[in-house]
C-alpha cells in the first residue's frame, strides 16, 4: 500500500522548503515519488517558473510518463489540465456537462479493467463539477496513478480557485479557521442560496463513496487548512502545506459498489481528535 496521502502531501512541504530559492527542484533522493506529493509540487514549480527537476533512477521513467515523455502503460494517467470556460456557471451548465462527461469517459476507459466504472464515473464527475461551479480558478489540473499490486488508485485534483474558506468568506459565512471550513463543508455547509445544495453536497457524496463505499481515504488542502477523511470521521491539520488554492486528493479502491446511491445522501462526518 503507497504512504498515506497526509504523509506524501507533507513530503511536498518538505521538499518545497529544502528548494527555496533554486531554479530547480531537487528530487534525487526520493526513490518513490506519487500524484499525493508531486501535483502540489508541479503547481509551485508553474507558480515559480520552475522547469528543472532532478530525478531518482527509479522515478526518472514514472516523471517522463507524467509530463506526457513516454507512454503510460495505463497505470499513469499524464498531468491533464482542465478547460477553462469563459461566463456565469449556470448559463454554460450544459457546455461544462458536456465536456466533464467526455473527460470523465475518457480516464475512466484508460483504467476501466480495474474500477467499478458508474461509481467511479459519479466520484470524479461530481469533484470536477464541485470546481466548475465555485472555485474560479485560472489553473486545475488533474493526476491518477494506479498500483495494481494493490487494487488501489490516487485520483488529485488541484486548482488556483478561491478555496472553501476564501468560498465562505466571500458569503460572510464565519468559521474558526481554515481546517474547521473544509470540515462544515464536508458536512454540507454551502455558499448556495439552497441549504445543503450542490457545493456541500458534493463534498458530501465525494466523501461517502470514497471512505463507505471503497473503504479509502480522501484528502483535502484548502488555503491554510487540511483534512484527511477516512470511515472513521474527518481529521483536522493546522500547519499550512503552500498549497495555492485547493487540493482534493481521492484514494479508492476497485470493489464493485453494489449500491452507489445510497452513498449520495447527506450524512454528518464526526471530527476526530
Amino acid at each position: 500500500m503507497p504512504p498515506s496521502l497526509i504523509s506524501q502531501v507533507k513530503k511536498t512541504k518538505t521538499i518545497i522548503e529544502k528548494n527555496k530559492n533554486k531554479n530547480y527542484v531537487d528530487l534525487s533522493k526520493y526513490d518513490f515519488i506519487a500524484p499525493p506529493t508531486l501535483l502540489p509540487l508541479i503547481q509551485y514549480m508553474e507558480l515559480n517558473n520552475i522547469t528543472k527537476y532532478i530525478p531518482h533512477k527509479q522515478t526518472k521513467h514514472y516523471l517522463n510518463m507524467v509530463f506526457g515523455k513516454e507512454t503510460s502503460y495505463r497505470t499513469t494517467i499524464p498531468l491533464r489540465k482542465l478547460k477553462k470556460f469563459q461566463g456565469n456557471y449556470f448559463q454554460i451548465t450544459d457546455e461544462i456537462e458536456l465536456y466533464l462527461s467526455n473527460l470523465t469517459d475518457e480516464i475512466v476507459n484508460l483504467i476501466k479493467s480495474s474500477v467499478d466504472i458508474q461509481s467511479f464515473n459519479l466520484l470524479f464527475y461530481e469533484m470536477l463539477n464541485n470546481i466548475y461551479k465555485h472555485s474560479k480558478f485560472n489553473n486545475a489540473s488533474i493526476l491518477c496513478q494506479k498500483y495494481p499490486k494493490v487494487n488501489t488508485i490516487d485520483i488529485c485534483i488541484i486548482d488556483d480557485g478561491i478555496t472553501i474558506p476564501g468560498s465562505f468568506e466571500e458569503s460572510n459565512i464565519n468559521v474558526i479557521n481554515d481546517s474547521e471550513a473544509i470540515f462544515e463543508a464536508i458536512n454540507g455547509k454551502t455558499t448556495d442560496k439552497e441549504e445543503y445544495a450542490l457545493h456541500g453536497r458534493g463534498l458530501n457524496t465525494s466523501a461517502s463513496i470514497t471512505t463507505l463505499g471503497y473503504g479509502g481515504e480522501m484528502l483535502i488542502a484548502s488555503r491554510n487548512g487540511t483534512c484527511t477523511i477516512t470511515k472513521e470521521g474527518v481529521k483536522l491539520y493546522d500547519d499550512s502545506l503552500f498549497i495555492n488554492g485547493t487540493f482534493v486528493t481521492l484514494r479508492v479502491n476497485t470493489n464493485k459498489i453494489n449500491d452507489i446511491y445510497k452513498y449520495t445522501k447527506r450524512r454528518i462526518v464526526k471530527k476526530l481528535k
